[in-house]
């Protein structure tokens, strides 16, 4: 049985806050409202850095790191049990889910959840353009919203919308029970962690830290499982560092010549 899931590699990561953006636009978000954030690991605001600057011929200590956050579509979740009316509910391939004709506002998934992965329409959603944008209806005023790995792309052999846009190749999306996967080679291969794993949650989300990964191995929008066999070749080539034949040899850029404005 399919199993989806998503591994963020830390150390491809640049912060760059394109997930957050494709994923407002991919999924209609209102103004106002994020499914995808990237949190700076280091100061107190976005993008600064803990720690102190060289100065007066002292070195110093400046870090920071990013922490892309959005909901972690857990096994365990405890959003689905607190529920009063099943609006939440994971479905058969992993992906939790909301019934937004279920929902009636009552924010008990967003107390219950850790991760703070859930928005609520307070007022009537605003979007620019005011049309609103992508192929997912606007959610309506008064209900919970959330990151669904884009379960209307994945239903189209499509990955996620931010795994596509990441310019770092730092989102690999699959399933976690096909130990073939890049994910789940990824999750064997690397130190990676769940985010509040002591919880009992059992995210569907992992993260990798320490070693860089070779990130998403290939410049498609399917999903892995629907390349053909000669995609999939290539994937497995670039995986493993290997060229690859869309490369192809250096192109030729013919010499100047002499002449021309100056």
């Amino acid at each position: 049985m399919t199993n989806y899931g998503l591994v963020i590699d830390q150390e491809r990561c640049i912060g760059c806050q394109t997930c957050a953006m494709t994923c407002k636009q991919e999924n209609n978000v209102p103004m106002g409202q994020f499914w995808n954030r990237v949190l700076t690991v280091g100061g107190e605001h976005v993008d600064t850095p803990s720690g102190t600057y060289p100065e007066d011929g002292e070195s110093g200590d400046l870090d920071m790191n990013y922490q892309p956050t959005a909901c972690q579509h857990c096994e365990n979740a405890p959003c689905v049990k607190v529920c009063p009316v099943n609006a939440t509910y994971t479905r058969d391939d992993g992906i939790v889910e909301i019934d937004y004709d279920k929902c009636m506002g009552c924010r008990y998934c967003m107390a219950a959840c850790p991760y703070n992965a859930r928005v609520f329409n307070w007022d009537e959603p605003e979007h620019r353009p005011e049309d609103g944008t992508g192929d997912v209806a606007e959610r309506p005023q008064g209900v919970v919203e959330k990151c669904t790995f884009c379960s209307h792309r994945v239903e189209d052999g499509l990955d996620p919308a931010c795994v596509v846009n990441c310019p770092a190749d730092a989102r690999i999306f699959g399933d976690l029970d096909d130990d073939d996967s890049t994910v789940s080679k990824y999750i064997s291969e690397y130190n990676t962690e769940q985010l509040l794993n002591e919880k009992g949650t059992d995210p569907s989300t992992y993260y990798v830290q320490g070693k860089m990964t070779p990130g998403r191995p290939w410049t498609s929008d399917k999903l892995e499982t629907e390349l053909g066999d000669d995609e999939a070749a290539q994937a497995t080539r670039r995986r493993n560092g290997a060229p690859t034949s869309e490369q192809g040899p250096t192109p030729h850029v013919p010499a100047e010549t002499a002449g021309g404005d100056d």
